[in-house]
C-alpha cells in the first residue's frame, strides 16, 4: 500500500485518546472513519485521527451522534 503521510494503528489512536479500539470501531461503524485495510489490519490516516478528535470533542460537548456526524462531514 502506497501512503502519504503518517499512519496510525488502532491502537496508537487508542492510546492517544485514552480510549479503547472498541470505541474506534464504533465511530467507524457509524461511518466517521474510513480506514483502509492490509488484511484485517486498520490502517487509519491523518484524516481519520482528525475526524476522530472531532467526534470525541463533540461528544464531550454534549453533542449526539448525528449532530457530530454532521460536523465531521459539514
Amino acid at each position: 500500500m502506497s501512503q502519504t503521510g503518517p499512519t496510525f494503528a488502532i491502537s496508537d489512536l487508542a492510546r492517544e485518546f485514552e480510549i479503547t479500539p472498541r470505541t474506534i470501531r464504533f465511530w467507524e461503524d457509524q461511518g466517521i472513519l474510513a480506514p483502509q485495510r492490509e488484511g484485517s489490519k486498520r490502517i487509519f490516516t491523518r484524516r481519520d485521527r482528525a475526524r476522530l478528535k472531532m467526534a470525541l470533542r463533540g461528544k464531550r460537548l454534549g453533542l449526539s451522534e448525528s449532530q457530530t456526524d454532521m460536523l465531521n462531514r459539514g
